[in-house]
């Protein structure tokens, strides 16, 4: 499977290059061991987290292992820079006011930023960093690169203690199913499952970060950084931009596995017995699908999550936020009540026919033809036919196109194709006059208003 087109620029390169500096430097440092300051996490935003100290084996293979392959085409192929430059047409509706120093509300389906706080700013994201922790493992498995069980080691035991931090309860030597662990991590958030899953698949946690930096540059998230598996860190070179983890967690909902880990308000995590999800917005706010919660003193409450009313569904990121529920609450209210996506046609349609003196075929509509919209916008359909289409034709020959119009402006456009196949006549007499008549009259354009 080909890897996600992007398109790299500079600021890529150069974070690539600090990626490979980084790994010398830890190649070359002396001493068998250093120490990795650690901000733990609370999920409570109530809870004040305390800060501790973690000794990590810094050793690591100078290259990091191979990723593994997605076994998914890309479905966001646009850079963030193309993403937030992208217009909405129809009224710009007032955004809502939000505590988030850092927001965003996007549609995935439309690939358009409906709104946001500096969405392109990098900011803290403390354990909403798991989401790529966990894509990575379910891509190896995907792939069968890594065993179904793992054995936890005493440094994942010793980060899964850590004073104030998210806990799974692991001890040294639990072996534990890998699915398992990915669902209790996902909903409990417990940072030494983090490293267990990094040292699985990587054979240790640098490697693995490795891993999480080359995945974030494959995915064009040029604002995205880590230092380790779980977010548990004050280090700021720890970051994300909420446009950025807004992507990540799109990639990661498209494995089943985890849209339904992430949806469940409980689930049976198996090892760990049924574990209460973090994500309060499962309980808070109706059509909640997901995905992921972080907190800590430094970052603030942070928040990953996507919900779905009348069939449209939309991704909203908040960071460093003072209220995470009622700020992305907010933004979904916003977004699924001051905008539309009107969809007049969808594939397979047949709203027109074209006709000839020796016979006629039904147009069937090749793509849906929809676009979001501000809310108020003057939406129509524009149809337009071949005027001259000759006999015969194939079935799938474009005889015309639909246009979306709003406010004036094409937004959205989709072939007419022909049914099924029609043959030249055999009789061509008086046939040449009527459909030269026919053709003048395809000149005109069809208009339809539809309901916004």
């Amino acid at each position: 499977m080909a890897s996600r087109p992007v398109t790299v620029g500079t600021s890529v390169r150069l974070r690539a290059v600090a990626v490979v500096l980084s790994l010398l430097t830890l190649l070359t440092a002396a001493g068998p061991t250093a120490t990795a300051r650690a901000q733990a996490t609370a999920t409570d935003p109530g809870t004040t987290s305390t800060e501790g100290s973690v000794t990590v084996d810094p050793s690591a293979a100078a290259v990091a292992p191979t990723l593994p392959e997605s076994g998914l085409d890309p479905l966001v192929t646009a850079s963030p820079d193309e993403l937030v430059a992208r217009p909405v047409p129809g009224p710009q509706p007032e955004a809502p006011g939000l505590t988030a120093s850092g927001a965003v509300l996007f549609d995935p389906v439309d690939q358009v930023v409906l709104t946001g706080v500096d969405p392109q700013v990098p900011r803290r994201m403390a354990s909403t960093t798991k989401i790529m922790t966990l894509l990575l493992a379910l891509e190896a498995l995907a792939d069968g690169s890594v065993a179904p069980e793992l054995t936890v080691s005493p440094f994942a035991e010793e980060v899964d203690h850590a004073p104030g931090g998210a806990s799974l309860d692991l001890e040294a030597g639990d072996v534990v199913p890998v699915e398992d662990l990915l669902a209790a991590l996902l909903l409990r958030s417990g940072n030494g499952g983090a490293v267990a899953l990094a040292e699985h698949i990587a054979g240790n946690e640098t490697a693995f970060v490795s891993m999480m930096n080359a995945r974030a540059v494959e995915m064009g998230l040029d604002d995205t950084t880590f230092v380790n598996s779980s977010g548990l860190t004050d280090d700021e070179d720890h970051h994300a931009t909420p446009l950025d983890l807004a992507l990540l967690g799109i990639e990661a909902m498209r494995y089943p596995s985890f849209a339904e880990w992430a949806g469940a308000a409980t689930y049976d995590t198996g090892f760990f017995g049924v574990e209460e999800n973090r994500n309060e917005m499962l309980t808070a706010y109706d059509g909640t699908i997901g995905i992921k919660t972080g907190f800590t003193t430094l970052a603030g409450q942070c928040l990953v999550a996507a919900a779905e009313r009348d069939g449209r569904i939309l991704y909203a990121v908040v960071l460093g936020s003072e209220n995470r529920v009622a700020d992305t609450s907010a933004l979904f209210d916003h977004g699924f009540e001051d905008y539309a996506r009107p969809t007049p046609l969808v594939a397979g349609d047949t709203p027109s026919s074209y006709r000839w003196a020796a016979g006629e075929v039904p147009l069937q509509v090749a793509e849906d033809l929809a676009r979001t919209v501000g809310s108020g916008a003057t939406v129509e359909t524009v149809t337009r036919l071949a005027p001259d289409a000759s006999l015969p034709v194939e079935s799938g020959t474009p005889l015309g196109e639909v246009v979306l119009v709003v406010d004036g402006e094409e937004v959205d456009r989709t072939p007419l194709l022909a049914a099924a196949a029609v043959q030249a006549p055999t009789d061509t007499a008086g046939a040449a006059v009527a459909d030269t008549i026919r053709a003048f009259a395809r000149l005109a354009e069809q208009r339809e208003a539809v309901a916004a």
